[in-house]
């Protein structure tokens, strides 16, 4: 049989099939006898003669092979004999054997034995061999304590030979307490320090084996000489102790802030006894922090990397190190160019009265993916930055020389509207920008060279910054509390062309050509009257980014960011709304007082109105002073599950503030690391539905916990949400209790809670009519008759409620809540009569 010289991969699956001749040899399944495997043998050695020539054997049919096979797969066939699988494979490395150039063999499930085994890892790992195998498969080879494997791998890192396996599988091959493992364990600094990823699954391993691997591992921190380049770990199926788990873990994050760790993914299912939650949560945790270490780190390679100029091979040598062939130095990447994004949403503005009225909170995350999205596809060399707008703020950014600003809030015909760094409102006048402007102007030039402002009353807020020197302003007209469509087109089409290097001017001729030609935009001509470019008369011909092209948006060293992610945090609720004043409320009692509880029925919302709050603290780390929000979700107690203080535990293990334990270990151990690592923190510790451990120990050890953090830590703050005060006080908290009462929505915010679930209405135009046709103030009042029916319809003001409802009612019942405005008299009875 001729086989093609062009062919250039030869795989030969053995398995469960009879095969008499090389032809068979070749067929898509196959189990091989004796005699058969061993005339595969003498193929392998006799297909090539000394001078490369075509052979015979077995046959008289000709066989020509290309020297290209790269992999060989012999699985499953634990009958062939092995000194056959021996003599087979001290055939593969010769220089005349078509199988010189393999890079990948499997042999797994072929009951090899150790010496077998060890024949094959000799020539994967020898240096004079002809091949190159970089991935090596022997599981389910029956290996046992492995004495000749042993001695393979100590051999080889006695004579320092480079390393070649990337890939090694050892799964299920009984190895037990013997010495191999641990050999395994000790060559991932030598012999096995190029390999990536390696299985030891279900070899019955012990827990010494994982103190031997943390303290291999251990070895390379600081030592370029001992180098580990794993990156994935399969060391399921064994029987690692609970301890053992913990010292590994403990020892895990202390390696994984090196350069030099690079582990990323750890396999440790189906161990005895299974993970306990705590510790599966620690490891998922430390590996995904590694793995985006790992890629910044690649990335980070990439960027460094010399961009070598290609040359002419005729061109003449005119250096010394087009001499000696060394490189020049690596390409210096410029400063980034920046951009800072401030964002104004206060809370509630004070009347002359000091009363408090609520500001409707504006959406600002689709407005900043879309900001994300600009620049990632533009891939150019922009820091793109997020903060709070306050005037600290803003002369912070001053200070730090930004080039750009966006600004995105609230507009006033006479003021712009900034945060006062406590939730509220701060009227911030055109004099006052005017003069912080001035005061940062440097050679009498303005600290921006562009701003963009997207605001009701933009035209204002954009004037002043002109007023202020700004030579470049682009306003877009803000009405509602979405981008609507035309601002999307704009904005999305503005910042591209912007961030490729076009001028001002034709990125906003772009910007409005989007708008004109977007076919989700109504009336485009009227809406093109939103977008100004100021001053009018100004030169804008000129580029705001000139910054180079990079191969990865955002380069990690750009410290580009959105909003600090926390991930002990809960998903912002969806459609929350109508709290604002509440959430002032519970801010400032957070900020000013030690110990808050927020109190409601079930249902009311409070553990909505805690994560909200947790997401805009976090939000304004530079301003609310939080380091920290480690946020708890109280369950009922129940056998297994793990307390809240350990829960707590755990969290500060994943920031890593803390080292893992035993979640059997002592209480006051556990509570004395806690308040060890909290107390030079200026931490928010969060404690959601505090009454699911009423009755319980678990509640005395929180209410002795509580205690405890208030005594011996001075900022650390406490937010709990529960349906009543817990009654703490005296001598059993040094801190007072500040109950913040939770109530229903006003009939207003419970329409439109309502109209933003109920799958009824598909659009924000037709959420904001039924908006207007139910409670417009012009025509009704809150208070009267019918607003309390279609309220009480609606759920009373008890957003679970409303929730349910909107997505219950029917549509023969939504029509007639459409209409209930057509009705005018209200029947002692409750009924509607029509007038």
């Amino acid at each position: 049989m001729l086989v093609s010289r062009k062919l250039s991969l030869l795989m030969f699956f053995i398995h469960n099939a009879i095969c008499k001749s090389l032809h068979s040899i070749l067929s898509p399944l196959l189990i091989v006898s004796n005699s058969a495997a061993l005339s595969l043998t003498h193929i392998l050695k006799s297909v090539y003669d000394e001078d490369g020539d075509e052979d015979t054997a077995g046959s008289s049919k000709s066989i020509s092979v290309k020297r290209s096979f790269h992999s060989l797969a012999i699985i499953n066939s634990p009958h062939i004999n092995q000194s056959i699988f021996t003599s087979l494979c001290e055939s593969l490395g010769g220089l005349s054997s078509p199988l010189q150039f393999l890079r990948t063999l499997d042999l797994s499930g072929n009951l090899l034995g150790d010496t077998c085994a060890a024949t094959v890892l000799s020539i994967a790992l020898s240096p004079s061999s002809s091949m190159t195998i970089e991935c090596l498969d022997l599981s389910r080879n029956s290996i046992g304590d492995g004495s000749a494997v042993t001695s393979v791998f100590q051999y080889y890192a006695s004579i320092n030979n480079e390393p070649k396996l990337k890939v090694l599988n050892l799964a299920q091959n009984e190895f037990g307490e013997g010495e191999v493992a641990y050999q395994v364990a000790a060559s991932i600094v030598d012999v096995l320090s190029n390999t990536t990823s390696i299985d030891l699954s279900g070899n019955g391993l012990s827990g010494s084996f994982l103190t031997a691997l943390g303290a291999c591992s251990a070895a390379t921190i600081g030592n370029p000489s001992h180098e580990c380049n794993m990156v994935n770990l399969d060391i399921s199926g064994n029987h690692f102790s609970s301890s053992s788990i913990n010292g590994f873990l403990t020892k895990l994050h202390q390696l994984s802030t090196t350069v030099s760790m690079k582990m990323s993914f750890i396999n440790l299912d189906e161990n005895e006894p299974l993970l306990a939650p705590n510790q599966q949560m620690v490891l998922n945790e430390l590996l995904s922090a590694n793995r985006q270490r790992y890629v910044a780190r690649h990335l980070k390679k990439l960027n460094s990397s010399s961009s070598q100029s290609e040359s002419d091979s005729d061109t003449k040598l005119s250096s010394i190190s087009d001499i000696t062939g060394e490189k020049s130095d690596p390409k210096k990447m410029s400063p980034p160019e920046g951009i800072t994004v401030l964002f104004s949403a206060p809370l509630v503005w004070r009347d002359s009265e000091d009363d408090f009225h609520p500001i409707e909170q504006l959406d600002f995350a689709r407005e900043k993916s879309l900001l994300w999205q600009c620049f990632s596809e533009a891939s150019r060399n922009i820091d793109l930055s997020y903060d709070n707008a306050t005037t600290d703020r803003l002369q912070a950014v001053m200070t730090k020389g930004c080039k750009a600003l966006h600004f995105s809030g609230h507009g006033h015909p006479h003021s712009l509207t900034f945060e006062d760094g406590s939730g509220g409102i701060h009227w911030f006048s055109v004099d006052q920008l005017k003069a912080l402007i001035s005061g940062g102007m440097e050679e009498g030039k303005p600290p921006f060279g562009f701003v963009f402002v997207s605001a009701c009353h933009s035209a204002l807020a954009g004037q002043t910054f002109v007023d202020s020197g700004v030579p470049h302003v682009v306003c877009c007209q803000q009405e509602s509390q979405l981008m609507d469509g035309a601002a999307l087109s704009f904005t999305r089409a503005f910042y591209l062309a912007l961030a490729f290097g076009k001028t001002l001017k034709d990125s906003f001729e772009i910007g409005k050509q989007a708008v004109l030609s977007s076919a989700t935009v109504p009336n485009a001509d009227e809406e093109m009257k939103k977008f100004m470019l100021l001053p009018e008369d100004g030169v804008h011909d000129i580029p705001i980014f000139t910054a180079e092209q990079v191969p990865e948006w955002p380069l990690p060293q750009n410290g580009t960011n959105t909003y600090d992610e926390n991930i002990s945090l809960p998903t912002p609720p969806q459609g929350f709304l109508g709290r604002e004043t509440d959430m002032y409320q519970t801010l400032n009692s957070v900020l000013n007082r030690r110990f808050v509880n927020i109190v409601g029925p079930s249902g009311m919302g409070r553990s909505s109105l805690a994560a909200a709050l947790c997401h805009y603290i976090n939000e304004r780390k530079s301003t609310l002073l939080f380091d920290d929000i480690y946020y708890i979700k109280l369950k009922r107690p129940t056998i297994g599950k793990l307390s809240t203080i350990v829960s707590l535990h755990n969290q500060l293990v994943s920031a890593g503030r803390l080292e893992v334990i035993s979640y059997e270990g002592d209480l006051d151990e556990i509570i004395q690391d806690i308040l060890t690592s909290l107390k030079r923190t200026q931490s928010l510790l969060v404690f959601d539905e505090i009454e699911n451990l009423e009755g319980s120990t678990e509640a005395q050890d929180l209410h002795y916990f509580l205690g405890q953090i208030f005594d011996h830590t001075n900022d650390v703050h406490v937010l709990v949400t529960s349906n009543k005060s817990i009654g703490l006080g005296g001598d059993r908290l040094t801190v007072g209790e500040s109950v913040h009462e939770l109530g229903p929505l006003s009939f207003r915010n419970t329409v439109k809670l309502f109209a933003y679930h109920c799958p009824h209405l598909h659009s924000s135009r037709e959420r904001k009519d039924l908006l207007d046709e139910l409670t417009s103030h012009d025509r009704f009042a809150e208070d009267d008759e019918i607003s309390k029916k279609i309220k009480s319809i609606l759920g009373g003001g008890i957003p679970a409620e409303t929730f349910a409802v909107a997505y219950e009612m029917s549509s023969e019942d939504f029509q007639e809540l459409k209409g209930i405005r057509g009705l005018n008299d209200v029947n002692e009875n409750g009924t509607v009569e029509e007038e």
